[in-house]
């Protein structure tokens, strides 16, 4: 007697066949085909397993867990060579990555020991996600390197800019040295003990300074900001690729110490006085120019730098900025009044060229300069197009190619000049080393002494009103002696004694123009 429950299953069934317009014979033929489908995969996945166990029997040859009691690791000979080594397989479940590696011997029990010990060390690392390839501190290098590279840009803060990559290099050859000189440069990263990096700043600090060969810089301090920058940038390595892309836990990372810093960030590079700067101008345009001996085109290159160098120090752009700088982006401020706009020009510094990779307007009286470079290009046959560069090589075997100047020439060209009016007598060094950079610094301490509006200034020089306050604000303190004195100690004997002077001088002044137009009358 059929079951009521399936009594209802069948009448169900039939119903249904019913309602589609299907018999017992079609619903025989539906079963049969799925049950041949159904056949058909098993088979298939029979035979896949069957050519997977071939080809694992082609591979693995005297296959033998480690333990009784896990299926995830092994020992076993590789078929395909005849050296008869052995060789690991670990196969973690959770992140469905196979590890395998030779064990470099022919000895079975070696073999069961040394992948006990593997075994032992890299399980916990699977676990975590990480990746059991091994890096030496030189392939960190090279591979961040190569993924930086790939970074590089013309635009600030859309990657890396070229410069910056070249830096970057220079600051991580500092960690290469100094894993070499503690003997890890073959150890792997993850076995480096992770205190090594407490003394890397203080290593630095007391290398010897071999970049410079004035007499200025032998033998004196590193800037700590700037081993702190290396500092940084070793640390991001570890953080982008060792860390993030699984070579090692965070727990591996080296540790790194910062050096202490002073608060103080008066500028670093010396700057030029007012005075100093248009005496040196002036040597410039009257001396240097029309010294004997130099050919035409030393001339005509000399006159060029002239106005760069005028123009430099009164837009305080950086340098790479100015070398930038193409005449499509010089223009006239259609606010200025009509005796201003023979003076001013408006310079468009677009973002790919500012270091902050945001454009900006930097408002100059710079005109007459400009024009004097357009009317030496005219006199040479150069045309200065929207795309050209204000400042282009005039050499003649690149004059109208549209080269721009490089760092290495102005600041040949800045060395030659200062040595050479130092030498004249038209400025005391006392010690200071002048660089191109000197002219941005120019730029914002006479800015800050003609009591130009600090919101405004940081707008054209691109840099943060905190900025300037913490820098230059007080590094105007020396040239304002006089306003600072005024009134205190000897000198306000001599304001009293000086009034007492001009009043009896214009007492006597009266008293004789009296006397004369009473002789008059």
């Amino acid at each position: 007697m059929t079951p009521p429950e399936e009594k209802k299953n069948i009448d169900a069934l039939s119903a249904l066949l019913e309602l589609k317009g299907l018999d017992a014979s079609d619903f025989i033929d539906v079963v049969n085909a799925l049950a041949n489908i159904k056949k058909r995969d098993q088979e298939k996945i029979e035979k896949e397993e069957e050519a997977e166990e071939q080809k694992e029997n082609k591979i693995f040859k005297n296959k033998e867990f480690l333990y009784e009691t896990r299926k995830d690791v092994c020992i076993y000979q590789d078929a395909r060579t005849k050296s008869g080594r052995w060789y690991i397989r670990i196969y973690d479940e959770k992140t469905k990555k196979v590890f395998s590696k030779s064990l470099k011997t022919t000895n079975k029990i070696e073999a069961k020991y040394l992948a006990e010990k593997i075994y032992a060390e890299n399980k916990d690392r699977m676990r975590k996600g990480v990746k059991l390839v091994s890096l030496t501190t030189k392939d960190l290098v090279d591979t961040y390197l190569k993924i930086r590279f790939k970074q590089r840009t013309n635009t600030p803060h859309a990657g890396i800019t070229i410069r910056s990559y070249d830096n970057l290099i220079k600051k991580l050859k500092y960690w290469e040295e100094y894993i070499k000189e503690n003997k890890l440069q073959k150890t792997k990263i993850e076995d480096i003990p992770t205190d090594i990096g407490l003394g890397f700043g203080t290593w630095i600090l007391e290398k010897p300074k071999s970049s410079y060969s004035n007499n200025r810089y032998k033998g004196s301090e590193r800037s700590r900001e700037t081993i702190n920058s290396v500092i940084a940038a070793v640390k991001k390595m570890y953080k982008d690729v060792a860390v993030n892309r699984k070579y090692i836990t965070m727990g591996e990372m080296p540790i790194f110490e910062y050096l202490k810093v002073q608060k103080d960030s008066t500028p670093k590079r010396d700057t030029l006085t007012y005075e100093e700067y248009n005496a040196i101008r002036r040597w410039m345009q009257y001396k240097w120019v029309n010294e004997k001996d130099i050919k035409s085109d030393e001339k005509l290159k000399r006159r060029l730098y002239g106005f760069f160098f005028t123009i430099h120090h009164n837009i305080g752009a950086r340098s790479k900025e100015i070398l930038g700088l193409k005449w499509g982006d010089i223009s006239i401020n259609p606010n200025d009044a009509p005796e201003k706009k023979r003076f001013n020009r408006v310079l468009f510094i677009a973002a790919e060229n500012s270091k902050t990779g945001m454009s900006r307007n930097i408002i100059a009286p710079v005109a007459q300069q400009l024009d004097s470079i357009r009317s030496i290009y005219k006199e040479i046959g150069i045309e200065c197009n929207r795309e050209d560069y204000v400042f282009q090589h005039i050499a003649k075997t690149k004059r109208g190619m549209n080269v721009a100047w490089g760092q290495p020439l102005i600041e040949k060209r800045l060395k030659a000049v200062c040595e050479g009016s130092a030498a004249a007598g038209v400025w005391e060094p006392n010690d200071r080393v002048i660089t191109n950079y000197s002219a941005r610094h120019y730029y914002a301490t006479q800015a800050i002494m003609r009591k130009v509006d600090i919101y405004d200034l940081a707008l054209n020089m691109g840099t943060s009103i905190q900025y300037l306050q913490s820098t230059y604000i007080h590094a105007t303190t020396l040239m304002k002696s006089d306003d600072l004195t005024k009134g205190q100690g000897i000198y306000k004997a001599m304001e009293e004694r000086k009034e007492k002077e001009d009043a009896a001088e214009k007492a006597i002044r009266d008293a004789l123009s009296k006397d004369k137009k009473q002789k008059i009358r």
